[in-house]
């Protein structure tokens, strides 16, 4: 119960990130008055809606029914192990340069 808890929230963040960062590109790049896009924004303006809230909902239904934002979640944890590891051999790389430098002055 928990686990399906916690998945319906994960697919909600990663589906807003994703519109995020699309609406990011969108502003950046203006791909949205491009090919077909400006006919898919005036439709889902003539329905009264929010491309912003259609875009979420159907990236949530997306991610939550194909399992996508597990790998998300995997990757980023991944990410923040391989970054972890990164920092402790810099902090020991130069806590051993200074240690050597220290030592070196005794001689």
């Amino acid at each position: 119960m928990k686990e399906n808890i916690f998945s319906f929230i994960w697919a909600g963040i990663c589906a807003l990130l994703s519109v995020l960062l699309l609406v990011y590109l969108d502003g950046k790049l203006n791909f949205s008055s491009d090919y077909f896009f400006p006919a898919i924004v005036d439709t889902i303006h003539g329905w009264g809606m929010s491309v912003r809230k259609v875009l979420f909902f159907a990236l949530y239904l997306l991610y939550w029914l194909t399992g996508i934002h597990k790998l998300f979640g995997n990757g980023i944890l991944s990410l923040i192990g391989w970054v972890t590891l990164l920092i402790i051999i810099v902090v020991v790389l130069i806590a051993g340069y200074w240690f050597v430098t220290w030592l070196a002055t005794f001689l």
